[in-house]
């Protein structure tokens, strides 16, 4: 924004006088949809346990089962891109006073956030071991935790609308009168942000008697955030000129 804008809004704020009086502008691009979480794993069944007798022998326990992968998240939509500014005319008599106009193209909506991954189920407890006399069995091995699921990719934030031309008649102009026009490139939208990854299901714990723990599942990687949009829009141009009518 120029000096002499600058300078003209802080004489008019000074006067208690609203800044922009005149606005001409293009709609705001809408904002993308969220992605939806993925779903979480389901945990894994826990192992039977062993039991021994010392006149019939042991019956045999089990290990814990795997926990199943959480989902992955889902992918945002990207925002949308901001309206274009329409042109405009108008004609005024006498002007008194300083009327800011402004105009630009709409900015562009920001991409929408990428959903979060499932968290990975749980590894089953392994069953317990037995001994009783002659006879024993060791215990069985906890299940493995599953991978978190990936998070979902984020949208990308949408294009700013162009600006357009503005033409401004007047017929005849106050002492200290003036048009002050403003005008700037519209704005790209920012792109979302990635999903989170969901956590890694943790092992199992082994049965008594010996069993081993199951592995802790890795947990799912983060989604990729979306890029701002590709270029704003161009500013709007100006046309104030005396005359006596459109």
């Amino acid at each position: 924004m120029s000096q002499d804008v600058m300078e003209a809004i802080s004489r008019a704020v000074a006067q208690g006088q609203s800044t922009p009086d005149i606005l001409i502008m293009g709609s705001t691009g809408s904002n993308g949809g969220h992605g939806a979480g993925g779903r979480d794993g389901q945990n894994g069944v826990n192992g039977r346990d062993a039991h021994c007798n010392w006149k019939t022998g042991c019956s045999d326990g089990s290990a814990g089962t795997d926990g199943s992968a959480g989902g992955t998240g889902q992918d945002a939509s990207a925002g949308g891109d901001g309206g274009n500014s329409l042109p405009a005319r108008m004609y005024v008599g006498t002007l008194t006073g300083t009327v800011f106009v402004a105009s630009r193209g709409g900015d562009g909506g920001d991409g929408g956030n990428g959903g979060n991954g499932g968290n990975g189920g749980n590894g089953g407890n392994g069953g317990n071991g037995d001994k009783d006399g002659a006879y024993s069995r060791n215990g069985y091995n906890g299940g493995n935790g599953a991978s978190g699921g990936n998070g979902g990719n984020a949208g990308k934030g949408g294009n700013g609308g162009d600006g357009a031309k503005v033409t401004i008649i007047y017929r005849t102009l106050s002492p200290n009168s003036q048009f002050v026009p403003i005008t700037e490139p519209s704005h790209t939208g920012g792109g979302g942000n990635g999903g989170v990854g969901g956590q890694g299901g943790a092992g199992g714990a082994g049965g008594s008697r010996g069993g081993a723990n199951g592995t802790p599942g890795a947990p799912g990687n983060r989604g990729v955030s979306g890029q701002s949009g590709d270029h704003g829009g161009k500013p709007s141009t100006f046309d104030i000129h005396q005359g006596t009518s459109l």
